[in-house]
C-alpha cells in the first residue's frame, strides 16, 4: 500500500534537511504539498505530480522551495487558502499569512514578511496556536479555526482576501472537555469538525452549526493515545487520525450519514517501522508516531510525514479495498444507534475524565514521594556515624573560612 516516489536533486535536499516536522497540506489542486519544519523555523513546499493508470498511482516531487520568516518561530499548524496564500500556527509565536513565491525561479530559499497576522498573549485572542483549517465561505472570504494549546480552546476568526488578508472577526468557538488541542479538520461542506484533544486521548466531534464555548462534542473517536493530525477526507466519509505515541494512524467511518457517537477504528494502519518510530522516540519524547497527515483532494494519496520520517505516501484506495467497512444503516437502525451513540458519548467523556484525574493524582502522589525520598536520604545522612564523626573537622573549617574573609587586604 505504501507508494515510492520519485525526487528532483533539489526537493530531495529540501527533504534530507527537514528535521522535526509537524503539519502537513496538500494545496486545493493537489498540485503542492506543504510541510512544517517546527526545529528549524521553516516551511517546505513541494511541487507535486500525482498520476493514476492501471498499473498503480505514480508520484514525481518536481521541485521544492524553503520558506523563512523571522515571525515562524515552531511552526506547527498549517493551511492552504488558495494556492498562492498559506496560513502558519506558530506554537511559540502567532499564526501569520504568507504568499507563496510563483513563476520561475532559480532560486530555493525565500525569506517572506507576513502578508497578515493574529496575534497571540495580551496583543491577540491565540495562546499557543497549534493548528488550523480553512473553510472558504465566498470567493475571498475565509474563516480559519485555529487549536489553542496555551488556553485549551478552539477560535475562529473570519478572514478578507480581498482586504490584504484582513481579521474581520475573532471569537472563542470551544472551550468545553478540551484539554490542549492539537490538530483540526473542517468537512469539505462545513458540516463537521473534527478536534485533536491531546489530554483526553481522543478526537471530538462537532456538528458546525450554533457552537459555543460550552458546546458538548457530538461524536468521539477512540482509541488514540496522542492525537495529532486529523483529516475529513474530501468525500466527508472518512476521518485519519495520527497518533503521535504510536507507529500507526486511525481511520473512522460515520455511523450512516452521521458522526455523532462513539467511534472505533475501522483500521489502524502502521506507517513507521522500528527504527523509524524509536528515533523520533529518542529525539521528541514522548512521540515518534506520525504527526501531519493529509489525503489528496482526489482521495488517492495519503501522505504522512514526523521526525522519524520525512515524507512518505500511501495507496488511499488499496488501504479502503483491505479494509472491512460496514453497510449503512436503515432508518430504524440510524435511529437506534443516535440513541445508543448519545448514551456512549456520555459515558466516554465521563470515563476520560475520571482517567485524567487518576492519572494527574499519580503524578502528583510519585512527586510527593520523590520530595518525601530526598528529605529522609538528607535527615538519614545527618544522622549518620561519619556525619557525626567529622562534625569537628567542618567547625574548624568555617572558621577558618571566617577568618580569612575577616583579614583586610594588603
Amino acid at each position: 500500500m505504501q507508494i515510492s516516489y520519485k525526487a528532483s536533486q533539489r526537493a530531495a535536499d529540501v527533504i534530507a534537511a527537514l528535521g522535526r516536522t509537524e503539519d502537513l497540506k496538500f494545496s486545493p489542486s493537489n498540485k503542492l504539498l506543504a510541510i512544517a519544519g517546527y526545529e528549524k523555523n521553516k516551511i517546505a513546499v513541494f511541487h507535486i505530480e500525482i498520476a493514476k493508470s492501471v498499473h498503480g498511482t505514480k508520484i514525481t516531487l518536481t521541485d521544492a522551495f524553503e520558506l523563512y520568516s523571522k515571525e515562524l518561530n515552531e511552526p506547527h499548524g498549517l493551511d492552504f487558502l488558495d494556492e498562492e496564500t498559506i496560513i502558519v500556527t506558530n506554537r511559540s509565536g502567532d499564526a501569520i499569512f504568507l504568499q507563496l513565491p510563483f513563476g520561475g525561479t532559480v532560486s530555493n530559499s525565500f525569506e517572506l514578511a507576513p502578508l497578515g497576522v493574529i496575534s497571540s498573549g495580551s496583543a491577540g485572542p491565540l495562546s499557543g496556536p497549534a493548528a488550523v483549517s480553512i473553510f472558504r465561505m465566498d470567493q475571498k472570504l475565509y474563516e480559519a479555526l485555529i487549536c489553542n494549546n496555551g488556553s485549551s480552546n478552539v477560535t475562529k476568526h473570519l478572514i478578507d482576501l480581498s482586504a490584504g488578508c484582513s481579521v474581520k472577526r475573532n471569537e472563542i468557538l470551544l472551550t468545553k472537555w478540551l484539554g490542549v488541542p492539537d490538530g483540526i479538520s473542517i468537512s469539505k461542506g462545513g458540516h463537521w469538525i473534527a478536534v485533536s484533544n491531546h489530554k483526553m486521548r481522543g478526537v471530538f466531534i462537532y456538528e458546525y452549526t450554533s457552537l459555543n464555548a460550552s458546546s458538548e462534542p457530538d461524536g468521539i473517536l477512540r482509541y488514540v493515545f496522542s492525537p495529532h493530525g486529523v483529516r475529513f477526507t474530501s468525500d466527508g466519509e472518512f476521518i485519519v487520525v495520527a497518533d503521535g505515541a504510536a507507529p500507526y494512524l486511525h481511520i473512522y467511518t460515520k455511523n450512516g450519514s452521521s458522526w455523532r457517537g462513539v467511534h472505533n477504528p475501522i483500521k489502524s494502519l502502521r506507517v513507521l517501522n522500528d527504527e523509524e518510530f524509536l528515533r523520533g522516540r529518542f529525539n521528541n519524547r514522548p512521540g515518534g508516531g506520525p504527526k501531519g497527515i493529509d489525503v489528496d483532494n482526489a482521495t488517492n494519496v495519503l501522505a504522512v510525514t514526523c521526525e522519524g520520517r520525512s515524507l512518505a505516501f500511501f495507496d488511499w484506495k488499496a488501504i479502503l479495498e483491505n479494509t472491512r467497512i460496514h453497510s449503512d444503516p436503515g432508518e430504524n437502525q440510524e435511529r437506534d444507534a443516535r440513541e445508543q451513540g448519545a448514551s456512549e458519548l456520555g459515558y466516554e467523556l465521563e470515563f476520560q475524565n475520571r482517567l485524567n484525574r487518576e492519572l494527574k493524582e499519580i503524578e502528583e502522589y510519585t512527586k510527593e514521594i520523590a520530595e518525601r525520598t530526598v528529605a529522609t536520604t538528607v535527615v538519614t545522612y545527618e544522622s549518620s556515624a561519619s556525619w557525626r564523626i567529622t562534625a569537628p573537622l567542618r567547625r574548624v573549617s568555617s572558621a577558618l573560612r571566617s577568618f580569612v574573609v575577616q583579614q583586610p587586604r594588603a
